[in-house]
């Protein structure tokens, strides 16, 4: 039996097409791997970033430097090497030649139509 695709699946991106019309609420860790942003772009971040680095979720937010208190996704970029996307607009701390390149293929397939940073690591 096959399961319905949705935001609870691995992300594919022809099944994404098939499935929603201007949705697109990811975000692509340093690998260029899309992973939906399941509750939030926040909450996964904060997922990925206490897995990369074998801590939990408090000890992650006691790290967190005052400057990022108001900017607090951006710093959960830099912690989880991931980048937030949404249909139009991406943000993150860094980004490498995978994340763009990914960003690219989405555009090219019509799913995100923002703009495609530079490269800054």
């Amino acid at each position: 039996m096959d399961e319905k695709y949705s935001v609870y699946s691995k992300f594919d991106l022809e099944k994404h097409k098939k499935t929603f019309i201007d949705y697109l609420e990811v975000v692509i860790d340093k690998n260029g791997v899309v992973e939906y942003a399941i509750p939030s772009h926040s909450e996964k971040m904060i997922t990925i970033a206490c897995n990369n680095l074998g801590i939990t979720r408090q000890e992650l937010n006691d790290m967190c430097p005052r400057e990022y208190y108001l900017d607090f996704s951006i710093w959960l970029s830099k912690m989880s090497g991931c980048c937030a996307v949404w249909n139009e607009f991406v943000t993150g701390f860094d980004f490498n030649a995978k994340q763009v390149e990914t960003l690219a293929l989405l555009r090219k397939n019509g799913v995100y139509r923002g703009e495609i940073p530079e490269k800054t690591e």
